[in-house]
């Protein structure tokens, strides 16, 4: 890497952005095991329903849940009012690892060499992807025609998921409606971030557009997908999937909508599906450990 690359990666603005992503992840990854703990002990008669929000909402350990990704929301908006959808997502894969320590202290138990190498594995693969990708600062520039269609494509993708996820086991449930979680987390990540642009005109401007509003539908129908893969399947398979596709799909919004660039040159797409291939891989394995999903629901 030549030092005017390295230089332009320690830039003040992508440092901040950086920091502001793993603290977003280290905030999603708490909140993920406890609202789990808590979804668990929910009848199953109340999945994908308006009243599992509501019982949920009579249990301490989910809304501490829920102010921690009120926290890590915080987070990720003030790192996509800057940064790319390439940049800050696939930081917040991270999140899986910051779940370690929460399992453990509630599990009371020490994380193993393999949960080590899981770790390692992960990080391994974010650092090639970013490294060879170079991600820069975000410009979500796209035509309210491109924002329609890509409502659309989401929103039929969700339902995708749900068909998907009805009158199969609970397993198939919980990767189809994480599966369905991620992509609409995606595509709140693409609203934040033009919402976070947008605000630069003032907050009174903001509001008179469409972007606070998909943001605040997309946001409720992304935590009941997200509730509801929690409360139908073990941890181990509901979070790894929602952590993966997440990224994949905001990445995939960023390139393909808003016009973001990665390197393309030569060799680096190559390195850039090695990358993320090697987090795909520590990701699921990390989910194994029996402080990620060592209780069924």
């Amino acid at each position: 890497m030549s030092l005017g690359v390295f230089h332009h990666h320690l830039r003040p603005g992508l440092v901040s952005i950086v920091v502001f992503s793993l603290a977003s992840a280290a905030s999603y990854g708490m909140a993920a095991v406890l609202q789990h703990q808590a979804t668990m002990r929910e009848p199953p008669e109340l999945s994908l329903r308006a009243g599992l929000l509501v019982s949920l909402a009579r249990r301490p350990l989910w809304l501490v849940g829920n102010v921690l990704d009120g926290v890590g929301y915080l987070f990720q908006f003030l790192a996509l009012r800057r940064g790319s959808l390439a940049l800050v997502e696939p930081l917040l894969v991270l999140s899986l690892v910051f779940a370690l320590p929460v399992g453990a202290w509630l599990e009371h138990r020490r994380a193993s060499a393999a949960d080590v190498t899981s770790t390692v594995i992960i990080a391994a693969g974010l650092a090639l992807f970013l490294g060879v990708a170079r991600p820069g600062i975000g410009h979500p520039h796209a035509s309210n025609a491109a924002w329609g269609l890509l409502t659309a494509i989401v929103a039929a993708s969700c339902g995708a998921m749900v068909f998907g996820a009805r009158g199969g086991s609970p397993r198939r449930a919980a990767v189809f409606l994480a599966a369905g979680s991620g992509t609409a987390f995606g595509y709140v990540a693409a609203v934040t971030e033009r919402t976070g642009h947008i605000l630069d005109k003032g907050a009174v401007h903001t509001l008179t557009t469409w972007a606070p509003y998909a943001l605040l539908l997309g946001g409720v129908g992304a935590l009941l997908l997200t509730q509801s893969a929690f409360h139908a399947g073990a941890l181990r398979l509901s979070l790894p999937t929602l952590t993966v596709a997440q990224p994949l799909v905001a990445v995939a919004i960023g390139l393909g909508f808003f016009g973001e660039h990665v390197d393309s040159r030569g060799m680096a797409p190559v390195f850039e599906l090695v990358g993320l291939a090697l987090v795909t891989v520590g990701v699921f394995l990390l989910a194994r450990s029996p402080l990620i999903g060592a209780q069924e629901p």
